[in-house]
């Protein structure tokens, strides 16, 4: 037994895109591919053993919802340095990904009937 929502769960169009630019660009067509927010470079060494140092020390568990205090303080710090656009942490949230940060914003702000325009 599913829900009945469950049936009207499409494909999803970030992949859709994705394939369809892989096939573009298979074909040797210069093509810029935004879809699915991925950079087309591994992960630099550095991010690569950061993340496995942080799984040997048993850093596995969940986050307060936010993020680390520290991750936000390092972001905040590279907005200041980079962009010169000046943060504070509780003004900065980690998320795992803007499909899922969006949907928990409309989910905190919007009711049933609410009208979205996205331009």
């Amino acid at each position: 037994m599913t829900s009945d929502r469950i049936g009207k769960v499409g494909a999803s169009e970030t992949l859709r895109i994705t394939a369809k630019a892989k096939e573009l660009a298979s074909r040797g067509i210069d093509v810029i591919d935004l879809s699915v927010g991925e950079p087309d470079f591994p992960t630099p060494d550095n991010v690569k053993q950061a993340g496995k140092r942080a799984i040997d020390a048993d850093f596995t568990k969940y986050t307060a919802n936010p993020g680390i205090p520290e991750l936000r303080k390092a972001i905040a710090d590279k907005l200041k340095r980079d962009n010169n656009v000046e943060y504070g942490i509780d003004e900065i949230i980690v998320s795992s990904g803007a499909k899922n940060c969006l949907y928990n914003f409309f989910m905190a702000v919007l009711n049933d009937g609410d009208e979205v325009i996205i331009p």
